[in-house]
């Protein structure tokens, strides 16, 4: 049993000077990559990448669509209990999104858990994760779980993370 745990958790808890909100963390040989907790954004300011961020959640629904519901996304995020980052290029051009979700294991571990990772850029943004590492530990978080394609086994082993249950899935047709 896992429960959510709701926005007064969500929000950073950093030292002084520290900026776990925007941090530049990726370089390729042409751009610059960073990632953004908007949960203490403006709404004018996530209004910037709002066609952006609904093309790139449009498509990741219709590739997962018994798994990904962009209603319940939205509620979640606009009620505190997930939380939406953006991953810019070049500081101002949308690249992708990750959401977040905040649990509480019944042994009483806190969790961040990745639900989402998706848009452009692919398996070079993975290093991008250690961002969302850094301010899981700014809240206390215990660990962290990320939910994801078999392709990332790689890349997130590369950045301490290892599996630990495999989802099967079966489809029955009558």
């Amino acid at each position: 049993m896992v429960k959510a745990v709701g926005r007064k958790d969500a929000e950073i808890d950093c030292q002084k000077g520290e900026k776990a909100q925007n941090v530049i963390a990726q370089q390729d040989s042409q751009n610059l990559y960073s990632i953004h907790l908007t949960n203490q954004w403006p709404w004018e300011k996530i209004a910037l990448y709002q066609k952006a961020i609904n093309a790139a959640m449009q498509k990741y629904a219709k590739r997962f669509s018994d798994d990904v519901c962009l209603d319940t996304i939205a509620k979640e995020i606009a009620g505190g209990q997930a939380q939406l980052w953006l991953i810019l290029k070049n500081e101002t051009q949308f690249s992708a999104f990750v959401i977040t979700k905040i649990e509480m294991t019944h042994t009483g571990k806190k969790r961040v858990v990745i639900l989402d990772l998706a848009g452009k850029g692919g398996l070079k943004l993975v290093k991008l994760i250690d961002q969302v590492e850094k301010w899981a530990r700014t809240i206390h978080a215990d660990e962290m779980l990320t939910m994801g394609r078999f392709g990332w086994s790689k890349m997130l082993g590369q950045r301490g993370h290892a599996i630990n249950l495999i989802h099967y899935r079966k489809v029955l047709i009558p």
